[in-house]
């Protein structure tokens, strides 16, 4: 075998070696498997949330059948599903580094006092500050720290608005009357929507679709009401309600926000809503070669 031949085997083999060590790593310790913080049961079995934090006024969710409820001071306001599913997610979540809270310096990992506690029915879980090294977030429950990833907090500390319900008929049955500037939509007796001013060019299905684009109409996003002079306002009547919704359309642009004042709440709706909810839609074009009657 020549020179070059035993060079080649030499280079393979040396390949090989490194490809070995890449795989077994000898002498370092593997990587711990994930394990949950906590055995609380399904998410779905929770009746009650509650946030207490530094920063911000304490928090208080109730179920009620399949619904969530953000409970203020003055009312019961519909919660947002996704924010609420996302605190729960916490009941699934995983770390890889746990520790006994009496072996802690509980005050410099920020869990004493902590920044935030959520409490899940009877499980108390307590935010702390975020590891330097791997940007996680020291969480303690009972007598057990905890390293996870670091992305509830933003969440935990948001805003109360922020977990109000982005539909803008939450809790409110069907539309029986629409009332927007310049027109009127209004359900009558015999089961047909009448449009006022009357135009007779406008057809059955267009009213529908307005009425169920403004049912289904769902915002953004949702901010505490920072107030409005607009005296523009939208009011809708419902089938399960004595009092009407009056919302306050506040601005059209850049954001089409409509104010709640009852509720101190704006939703902000994409600009490219306010053609679909202010105006009728376009009756669809007959095909060439068809009457048009």
């Amino acid at each position: 075998m020549g020179p070059r031949s035993l060079l080649n085997l030499g280079l393979v083999a040396l390949v090989v070696a490194l490809l070995l060590v890449a795989y077994f790593r000898p002498g370092l310790e593997s990587e711990p498997d994930a394990q949950p913080i906590t055995a609380q049961p399904d998410p779905a079995t929770v009746t009650t949330l509650h946030i207490e934090r530094e920063l911000r006024a304490p928090l208080s969710f109730t179920r009620d059948g399949d619904d969530w409820y953000l409970d203020m001071a003055e009312r019961r306001l519909p919660a947002a599903d996704f924010q609420v599913r996302a605190l729960l997610r916490l009941l699934k979540a995983t770390s890889v580094h746990s520790y006994p809270a009496d072996t802690l310096d509980l005050a410099a990992l920020g869990l004493d006092p902590p920044r935030v506690t959520l409490r899940i029915d009877d499980l108390s879980i307590q935010f702390g500050a975020t590891d330097a090294l791997e940007r996680k977030r020291y969480v303690r429950i009972a007598d057990m720290v905890h390293l996870i990833d670091d992305q509830y907090q933003h969440l935990v500390n948001g805003d109360w608005a922020g977990f109000v319900s982005g539909r803008l008929l939450a809790t409110r049955g069907p539309i029986t009357r629409l009332e927007l500037p310049g027109m009127t939509l209004a359900y009558n007796d015999e089961g047909r929507w009448q449009f006022q001013p009357a135009q007779p060019a406008v057809s059955a299905d267009a009213l529908e679709t307005l009425i169920d684009t403004w049912q289904a109409a769902t915002a953004l996003y949702v901010q505490a009401d920072s107030g409005s002079e607009s005296t523009e306002f939208v009011t809708l009547h419902t089938r399960d309600n004595d009092e009407p919704l009056n919302l306050q359309l506040v601005s059209h642009a850049p954001d089409l926000i409509l104010a709640r004042p009852d509720w101190g709440i704006q939703y902000h709706l994409s600009s490219g809503m306010e053609d679909s909810l202010f105006t009728l839609p376009e009756p669809a074009p007959v095909p060439e070669g068809l009457p048009d009657n």
